[in-house]
């Protein structure tokens, strides 16, 4: 199982991410475009686990407690890649946020899990292998109420990545 924890939107905030993908696009030569029902903000990537595993990542999750707390989009951005950029809108700075994803990368280090070492950098991937026309990109305005994160199966079916929530926690007040 292909697993990572993440961070879903509603659906006001989804059309959001919609029109600045779409924003992407038009400024496009070429690049793959993140599906509608794919748009999703990771808080930590676990990658092939045994099914035995999720018992142990769920038990991770429930340990958080946080309140809600408002995630705010203004930029957008990329990574340099040889074979295209990966364009993302990118979160704010965030407390709440950086705590939540730290509590669950401690939680799941406790539990044997090998993570990431990298800085955890925020953000929604809109596309993959893009070139774009960078002149005058406008950038996104908008923001989230986070009050779940969920563990999403990662799997391909029919020639599509296709991302299925596992299990959600809740907001918990500290």
């Amino acid at each position: 199982m292909r697993l990572f924890c993440a961070v879903l939107f509603d659906d006001e905030v989804l059309r959001q991410l919609i029109d600045a993908r779409e924003m992407l696009r038009e400024h496009a030569f070429r690049g793959s475009f993140t599906p509608d029902e794919n748009l999703h903000l990771t808080l930590e990537f676990l990658g092939e686990c045994d099914a035995g595993k999720a018992g142990l990542i769920r038990q991770a999750m429930d340990e958080i407690c946080f309140s809600p707390f408002v995630l705010s989009f203004r930029s957008l951005g990329f990574f340099r890649r040889d074979d295209g950029d990966i364009w993302f809108a990118r979160a704010d700075e965030c407390g709440a946020l950086i705590r939540l994803q730290s509590e669950l990368h401690n939680a799941l280090l406790e539990r044997g899990f090998r993570l990431e070492r990298r800085k955890y950098r925020p953000h929604v991937t809109l596309a993959r292998r893009a070139v774009l026309d960078e002149q005058a990109l406008p950038s996104p305005a908008f923001s989230a109420e986070v009050t779940s994160f969920s563990l999403m199966l990662s799997e391909q079916k029919k020639g599509r990545m296709v991302y299925t929530p596992l299990y959600t926690v809740c907001c918990r007040d500290l």
